[in-house]
């Protein structure tokens, strides 16, 4: 009874502390997911909605593997690949992919935050490298807006919410192959196409302008409509990336996720109800543990049954003082060791038996010839006497010492 009042009383103060430290929040899940079945602020699923419409007749494939392990679009020429994602984190195998994707006259559109340097370095273009993951508190909400150039919006309108300014932007761009297409509130690039071979890149840094919040406020979805009017009209296919987003949502360290222990340890009230709580869970598994332990037992030494046996029949043997059956014995196991080691199956009285001996052996033939000559002794007689069958033995312990 006293045990599972203690155990009630570690969980309900676990529970308490939870409970008075954990933050009050209400806000909306503004996790940026860019899911296409999301449907929370920063999902995509306007956007996947927006592309869908503006391909009638095409369907859109889903992409769950990397860049470089699906082989569907290896035959492609004029096919459009989608990316929104926060993170964009490639490797080498699959910027190369990606590049020889777009140089055979394909398309590639990816929204990112934060676009990996091993895709940029190959089109010698940069990020802004004061990126960083901001969490709501960092910035305050103000409006903010994005803009697309006047050759493609040419009233110059700017696309803007209320909500963290638009901060990421491309500080280097490749001035033989990329074009500026749109910038931020402070005039610095956030989009821009990269021609490659036939196909063309476009980069954006912003995915935050493809989220469900952006393309709902007012006519927003317009600068969708726009981006997509950049795209081939008639793409052979059309591919919407789920791979990256999915893989960099899980590592993503957003306001909101609680699951994960940096968040926990950004907040000091839920980071001190975290620790009372593990420190409190070792008490109790220390000392309940420490109760229920059990007396290991001490396990006996496995006792050497063979040498056990032998020696019961050796001490037989020496009590009955029976030196004919133990010389019997002996004779009879080195007969059986001469004829699976040496293949020796004749005669012990074959004249040459001792000559046969020596050669298969390698033992003299001066030590072989008493040996036989002995076993032929002890089979001969009635009686062993003591000497006798220590003469026996001794001269078979010489062979098996000069053996080769």
């Amino acid at each position: 009874m006293l045990k599972k009042s203690v155990t009630y009383i570690i969980m309900v103060c676990i529970a308490a502390a939870f409970c008075s430290c954990r933050q009050q929040n209400s806000l909306p899940d503004l996790r940026e997911t860019y899911a296409y079945k999301d449907t929370k602020p920063f999902g995509a699923f306007a956007a996947h909605e927006l592309f869908k419409k503006s391909y009638p007749g095409s369907k859109i494939e889903i992409i769950k593997e990397a860049f470089a392990d699906n082989y569907a679009w290896d035959y492609d020429t004029a096919s459009v690949y989608i990316n929104i994602s926060k993170h964009f984190y490639s490797t080498e195998r699959d910027a190369n992919s990606l590049m020889d994707f777009v140089y055979k006259g394909n398309t590639a559109l990816i929204a990112a935050a934060d676009i990996d340097s091993t895709l940029l370095n190959k089109i010698y273009c940069k990020q802004d490298e004061n990126y960083t993951v901001e969490t709501i508190s960092d910035k305050p909400f103000r409006k903010t807006a994005v803009t697309l150039i006047a050759a493609i919006t040419p009233a110059k309108d700017s696309f803007q919410y209320f909500y963290k300014p638009f901060s990421s932007y491309f500080s280097q761009l490749n001035g033989s192959y990329a074009r500026k297409a749109g910038y931020n509130d402070d005039g610095k690039t956030n989009f821009f196409v990269f021609f490659w071979g036939k196909g063309r890149l476009y980069l954006h840094a912003e995915p935050k302008a493809f989220s469900n919040y952006f393309l709902l406020t007012k006519n927003n979805y317009e600068y969708l409509q726009h981006i997509s009017s950049m795209l081939p009209a008639a793409p052979q296919n059309i591919y919407w990336d789920n791979f990256y987003n999915k893989k960099n949502y899980k590592n993503q360290d957003d306001n909101n996720n609680f699951s994960t222990f940096s968040t926990i340890m950004k907040y000091p009230p839920l980071k001190k109800a975290f620790w009372i709580a593990l420190v409190l869970l070792l008490l109790y598994i220390f000392f309940n543990s420490k109760r229920r332990q059990r007396i290991v037992p001490i396990v006996k030494k496995p006792e050497n049954t063979s040498i056990a046996f032998a020696e019961a029949i050796a001490g037989l043997y020496l009590t009955e003082k029976d030196n004919k059956l133990i010389a019997e014995k002996i004779v009879t196991y080195f007969n059986e060791y001469l004829r699976t080691k040496y293949f020796i199956t004749g005669s012990i009285n074959d004249p040459a038996y001792a000559d046969t001996l020596s050669r298969k052996s390698g033992v003299a033939v001066t030590l072989t010839t008493p040996l036989i000559n002995e076993i032929k002794a002890v089979g001969g007689n009635e009686k062993i006497t003591d000497q006798q069958l220590l003469t026996l033995n001794g001269l078979i312990e010489k062979f098996y010492k000069n053996k080769a």
